[in-house]
């Protein structure tokens, strides 16, 4: 048996880079966002003010719910679509390994390079899909899609299904641990295969659904390169997201201590929406005896 300070030795490392790289950058956080500064100047106490003014800036408002939109969109499209490539994929089709390549190829691309490309791709003149739209007649349909107020998150969270490739392996490396004799035995009693994915595969893969939720929400809570380069946050602060936020009060405002207040606040969002994901599948579990 290990000896119990040969634990304390291996777990060492782990707890010093966590000091010092996620609780002592915390705890600096929530001390700055106790004070009036602009990052150059001396710091002024101010206690909770900071936090006051980011609950009664409708703009931090609007990005709170710009970024449970990209969330809900993980949740509800981006999730769904890479479970269907897998379910796809994982019947081996002719050409799936080209395939499985493509679609994970945008997750090793540079966020902003990406960002870049749809920007182009939907911008109002020289945009590839107006462009098509103007060919097969349908000149009626075009629009400037990122700065018209209807269409701007919409079109600004497009480019996140491109990222289905990551989700996607996920579930294949998942599929690929299911014992084969379900899938004979559902055959010799006559399940197609719509039905052996229905009842066999998509149950066995809770702990990958969860896993996906963990990661999309993260990537969610962090996203700061689509609404810089893509919109900037408009038209009309539609498209900001806490991320963008953070940063305009940071840099362009010189306001630090309300961009560390509005920092504590997305940690506290994300803190609840992961609970409650992990909750659910706590839930899910029970219920399934596991």
């Amino acid at each position: 048996m290990i000896a119990k300070r040969h634990i304390v030795l291996y777990l060492m490392p782990a707890v010093i880079f966590t000091l010092l790289f996620f609780v002592f950058p915390l705890l600096y956080a929530g001390y700055i966002s106790l004070q009036q500064w602009n990052g150059i100047n001396e710091m002024v106490y101010v206690g909770l003010d900071n936090f006051g003014l980011v609950f009664h800036d409708p703009v931090f408002k609007k990005a709170v719910i710009n970024t449970l939109l990209w969330i809900c969109c993980a949740v509800f499209l981006h999730i769904p679509f890479g479970l269907l490539l897998a379910l796809i994929l994982a019947r081996k089709p002719r050409g799936w390994k080209v395939f499985r390549v493509l679609f994970v190829l945008p997750n090793v691309i540079s966020t902003t390079a990406i960002a870049f490309l749809w920007y182009f791709v939907l911008h109002v003149n020289l945009g590839l899909v107006n462009n098509l739209l103007k060919m097969i007649g349908l000149d009626s349909l075009t629009r400037p899609w990122l700065a018209d107020v209807r269409t701007a998150l919409f079109a600004h969270q497009l480019p996140f299904i491109i990222y289905a490739g990551l989700t996607m392996v996920i579930f294949l490396t998942r599929i690929s641990a299911i014992p084969s004799e379900l899938y004979e035995a559902a055959e010799i009693e006559g399940a197609t295969n719509w039905q052996k994915d229905w009842y066999i595969t998509i149950p066995l893969l809770k702990s990958a659904v969860l896993i996906n939720m963990i990661l999309n929400l993260t990537f969610c809570l962090r996203m700061f390169e689509y609404p810089f380069l893509m919109t900037g946050g408009g038209p009309a602060n539609e498209t900001v997201n806490l991320g963008l936020y953070m940063f305009r009060e940071m840099i362009t405002a010189g306001r630090y201590g309300v961009a560390m207040a509005a920092g504590l606040l997305t940690i506290g969002i994300g803190a609840a929406v992961m609970g409650t994901i992990l909750a659910l599948g706590r839930m899910t579990n029970r219920r399934a005896g596991i």
